[in-house]
Formats: structure tokens, C-alpha cells, sequence
């Protein structure tokens, strides 16, 4: 036996995978593919919705996890970035993959890893992830699995499966170097996970967008379901009132704040309706409204600190930077002092999202942060006469939560990399 593959029997899975953090996605789909094969196709044995979308993928696929889980569905989701450990991705029933499992399921993938490696080099670790999750799922026995979209959707790793039902969420700019400079070529790109003959359920999105969404779907023979077309929300005096063709339904309270999260709940909501239509399983007003009811997803205006009030939301780029601005004007309507601590990545529209808070929340005191990950945005980066910055996150937060009223409330927002360092302060 080599010297090097003695070192790799070695290596425990979470060394082999940090290994291939340095590796990039090649051949298209084609290494995926070839990999799959060799797992035996794991993703052909349970039904998958497919969610794509600029913002609201993690939201939508949270709400819809608790709607299968409520009525008593085995359901896999696979979601990225982690807030705090790589086992956070693979959700069983809404719980973290176990260190059992995901050594188990790491080793199998390991070792098709192995046989393609000579031909198509290592794998990227995006690759791993879906792979892995890809695989836990039908170990698991899953009775439907929800699989979010990396970037994109016509070229993402996720897409070699054949999906019962695709999903975008919302169309905005974001990741243009890779996805394209106008909404139109997003577009493309996200519609790309669009499969022949099945249900698609599209989210608020941009009539560039949509004239996009229906030329592809009339192409694939797709059963199109538009918000606000074929299925609404309204909120009223008591809750929450849902129509489709089909149903009306009312729902007392949706747990995840943000009137953005309306839409999300909506296409979430659709897509369970029509997915439990297609395979005639019995649906339940009082279960669906237990479900909105307690739905939770972390780092989304999560909240994880009252009085004063703490609030984590993963706002990383200009699109939804918009809706959390939306949010944050309906907390300060009572006159209480909301302070925002930001960052982001440079590759993101860090200056357009910082010129944004500054122009639509004036009252708001912003605070401008960096943290430990490459590519972080630092004091350098922007004019520091225009606002202000402090070099080390925790300590201001711990200075704050000490000299603040209890009425206050402190946003912490920006790169959902951000959100899982702060995270880690606030949830043992």
C-alpha cells in the first residue's frame, strides 16, 4: 500500500472533506453522474422538491418540513451554508444529521470518491455535501426530501436529480459572476432545475422573470402555479388568510417574523398542497395551522435574546437587505432605539447594502463589523467618516446588552457566515 493512501484510510471524514475545500466543480454534471452511479443512484428512490430562488430558499423549505413532519410524513431536507456544524445541512424530521451518521454516510461517499478519482480528480465539497445528503436520505427511508439549490439551478451540483416538483422562491441580482448581469439570465439559470411534465410553484418574482419561468415551462410541458396568479396570501384581523383554486385556508399565526415570510409561506404551502394532492394523502386545516404555528428556522429573524431584544437575520445580499429593511421600520414604529450590526463578504454589494441601511433606516444606529472569514469586509473598505466600525463583534455586543434599555433591540444582519459566528454567542 502507498505511503498516500494509507494517509487517506487515516483521515477521518471531516479531514477529507476540509481537504477538498480547495477543490473546485468540474465537467459540468458529468463527475456528479459518474459518482451517483457508483452510490447506486440513491436519489431515484424517494420523491424530491427542488428549491431554488435568490432568497427565501432555507425559510420556504423549513415551513415545508414542518407541514410534512405535522402530518406525520419522514422527510429529508438538504440546506446550506451551516450555521454552526456541517451536520447541520442534512435535516431528518428537522433535526441535525448525527456524528454517526454523517461518519457513516461521509465514509460511503469516501469511497466512490476512490474509484473516479484517477479519471475525474477529487471532488469539490459541495459535491461531497450533496452526495451525502443524497445518500443519508435513502438510508434514512425518507418519504419525501427537500433539496435546496447551491447557486443557480441549471448548473448546480443538486441537478442531476429528477424532482416530482421544482420551486423558485423569489429572482433577484446575486452571484452575477457566475449567474448572469440581468435579471433575464438569472432567470435562466434558476429555471434551469425545471423538469419535463411536473408541477412548478414560482414565488413573488419580476416580470422579466416570470415572461422567463413560462417560456421554459411551456417548453417542458410544466404545470405552472403563480403567486398571486393561482394562489394567495392576505393577512387579516385574525391571521392569515391562503386561497388556491382549489382550498381556502386560514392560518392563526405564522412563527417566522418578517412580512416577507407571507410569500415564502405561501409557495411553501401551494407546493405541500399540490405534492399531497399528486399522491393522494389526507391534508388538515388544523395540522397545516400547528404547522405555521411552530415553524422555526435559525439565523432568520431568529430571535435569540429578549429584553433587550436580539434578532439575527441573514440578510447577504441587496434583495433581501430590502425586505429586512421592511421589517426593521415596523419594529422602530413604537419609538424604541434599534441599533444594526452588519457585515458582509466584498464579493457581495457590500457598499449598495450599507448606502441602503443608511438611507432607509436614518433613525437606526448602524454599526459597521468584520469577522474572522477570508474574504470579510474590513475597516478599509469603507469610508469610516460615514459610519462607524469596530474591529471585534462580541465585545461590542456584550458592551451593548449592558447599556441599553430593555425596550431596545439590536439586528444583527448581513453574510449568513456573519450570522453563524454571532450565532454561536447567543446559542449554547
Amino acid at each position: 500500500m502507498m505511503k498516500n493512501e494509507r494517509r487517506g484510510i487515516m483521515q477521518t471524514v471531516r479531514e477529507w472533506i476540509l481537504d477538498r475545500m480547495k477543490y473546485k466543480r468540474k465537467y459540468g454534471l458529468d463527475r456528479m453522474r459518474v459518482l451517483m452511479s457508483l452510490l447506486g443512484n440513491p436519489q431515484d428512490e424517494y420523491p424530491i422538491i427542488h428549491v431554488t430562488g435568490t432568497n427565501g430558499k432555507g425559510s420556504t423549505i423549513a415551513m415545508l418540513s414542518s407541514l410534512f413532519v405535522h402530518h406525520g410524513k419522514k422527510v429529508g431536507a438538504f440546506v446550506s451554508p451551516h450555521l454552526i456544524d456541517y451536520t447541520d445541512r442534512f435535516l431528518m424530521n428537522g433535526e441535525a444529521m448525527s456524528e454517526e451518521d454523517f461518519e457513516m454516510v461521509g465514509n460511503l461517499v469516501r469511497q466512490a470518491e476512490a474509484k473516479l478519482i484517477d479519471e475525474y480528480e477529487p471532488l469539490s465539497f459541495f459535491e461531497i455535501m450533496t452526495a451525502m445528503a443524497l445518500v443519508y436520505f435513502s438510508r434514512k427511508k425518507v418519504e419525501v426530501a427537500l433539496l435546496e439549490v447551491g447557486i443557480g439551478g441549471l448548473l448546480d451540483t443538486t441537478n442531476i436529480v429528477h424532482s416530482t416538483i421544482s420551486v423558485i422562491t423569489s429572482i433577484g441580482m446575486d452571484h452575477e459572476e457566475m449567474l448572469g448581469n440581468t435579471i433575464e439570465e438569472i432567470a435562466i439559470q434558476k429555471t434551469g432545475i425545471f423538469k419535463q411534465n411536473q408541477a412548478v410553484i414560482l414565488g413573488n418574482l419580476p416580470t422579466e422573470a416570470l415572461k422567463v419561468a413560462e417560456i421554459v415551462g411551456e417548453a417542458y410541458n410544466c404545470d405552472l402555479h403563480t403567486f398571486e396568479r393561482e394562489f394567495r396570501i392576505k393577512p387579516l384581523e385574525d391571521g392569515l388568510f391562503f386561497t388556491n383554486a382549489d382550498t381556502q385556508i386560514h392560518i392563526p399565526y405564522l412563527n417566522l417574523k418578517g412580512k416577507y415570510q407571507l410569500e415564502n409561506a405561501a409557495v411553501a404551502l401551494e407546493c405541500f398542497l399540490r405534492f399531497e394532492k399528486k399522491f393522494q394523502l389526507p391534508v388538515r386545516e388544523s395540522t397545516i395551522q400547528e404547522s405555521f404555528q411552530t415553524v422555526t428556522w435559525p439565523g432568520r429573524m431568529e430571535v435569540v435574546q429578549q429584553s433587550p431584544k436580539v434578532i439575527l437575520d441573514g440578510a447577504h445580499n441587496v434583495h433581501a437587505l430590502k425586505r429586512f429593511v421592511e421589517t426593521v421600520k415596523q419594529y422602530g414604529e413604537d419609538g424604541s432605539q434599534q441599533t444594526i450590526l452588519f457585515s458582509a463578504l466584498k464579493r457581495k454589494h457590500y457598499k449598495e447594502m450599507v448606502d441602503n441601511l443608511r438611507k432607509e433606516l436614518p433613525e437606526a444606529r448602524l454599526v459597521v463589523t468584520t469577522f474572522d472569514y477570508v474574504g470579510a469586509i474590513e475597516k478599509t473598505d469603507y469610508p469610516s467618516n460615514k459610519v462607524e466600525f469596530v474591529e471585534d463583534a462580541q465585545q461590542f455586543i456584550e458592551e451593548y446588552l449592558t447599556q441599553v434599555s430593555g425596550k431596545d433591540t439590536l439586528w444583527i444582519t448581513g453574510s449568513l457566515y456573519f450570522i453563524s459566528f454571532m450565532r454561536k454567542f447567543f446559542v449554547k
